[in-house]
């Protein structure tokens, strides 16, 4: 490998690696100490000089390097991920018709309200459930099912064993599912001009995820994607506020259109239940 070549692998690496924050001189001593030693090795082994001097870079940045390859030409490089590569990637794996199942948790005044989203991203049908704890009761039920540009929307009250039904024309609009986690609005914030930084890898819940990372004037927005497909495994928002902080936790899964993931969108009125009427409303719609 030669001098030059080096130089410019740490002046990319440099820029690509920019946001995990490492020392100035991190990637130079990387490149010095990678001469030093492979000073005695054929021109021939280039594969492997590209590979200790990745290795040598992510040791000093925390990570853990892998045991030289006992023969250079059978282990390529590693990929060096730019914030660029993980972004695409996610976008590309949005692209599925899946059901989209979240949890929610929003934080305001010192207060949480748990809740529980599927959205199916063929039917644009929905269904939130809002509880009072984790895992808890059901408060309330609110479907919201899509038949041509009609959208019919079943809200079942368990407090007090009511529910209310309305229609209205879509009049072409497409209803989204939970804001800050439909699939739209992951993809509009993967794409955007001035978006995330990577942070870097990271291990969240047992599972192996990329960190993005986007900090504004009253806020921050952070998202995790799983390490091998790339699906968006959790976003939290955080809006500073004079009476502190807004926070919107979504938690994701992903799952196959098969009956049983359907089956929560299924409008369910327990029996018994009685229809609320809506008063009249005064003056023109």
């Amino acid at each position: 490998m030669s001098i030059n070549l080096e130089d410019e692998l740490a002046a990319g690496m440099r820029e690509h690696t920019a946001d995990l924050a490492p020392s100035a001189d991190l990637l130079d001593r990387a490149a010095r100490r990678n001469r030093r030693r492979t000073a005695g090795m054929a021109t021939g082994t280039g594969v492997f000089g590209l590979a200790a001097v990745v290795a040598v870079a992510m040791t000093a940045l925390g990570g853990t390097p892998a045991a030289p390859p006992a023969d250079p030409g059978t282990r390529p490089a590693p990929e060096l991920l730019t914030v660029a590569m993980v972004s695409e990637r996610a976008v590309a794996a949005l692209a599925a018709d899946d059901v989209q199942h979240v949890i929610s948790a929003v934080t305001y005044r010192g207060a949480t309200e748990h809740g529980e989203w599927w959205f199916d991203q063929e039917t644009r049908d929905s269904r939130i459930t809002y509880l009072a704890a984790p895992g808890g009761a059901v408060d309330r039920d609110l479907w919201q099912v899509v038949r041509g540009d009609t959208l019919t929307m079943t809200d079942v009250f368990h407090h007090d064993r009511s529910f209310l039904r309305l229609e209205r024309p879509l009049e072409g609009k497409r209803p989204t599912g939970p804001s800050g986690g439909t699939p739209d609005e992951l993809r509009a914030a993967l794409e955007r001009g001035d978006g995330y930084t990577l942070v870097g890898p990271e291990e969240l819940d047992g599972q192996a995820v990329l960190h993005l990372r986007l900090v504004f004037e009253d806020g921050s927005d952070d998202l995790w994607v799983d390490a091998s497909s790339y699906r968006a495994v959790r976003r939290e928002t955080v809006k500073h506020t004079p009476d502190g902080d807004a926070r919107n936790r979504l938690d994701f899964t992903w799952l196959s259109r098969t009956p049983e993931s359907l089956a929560p969108l299924t409008v369910t009125v327990p029996s018994g239940y009685t229809q609320r009427v809506l008063p009249p409303v005064d003056g023109p719609m």
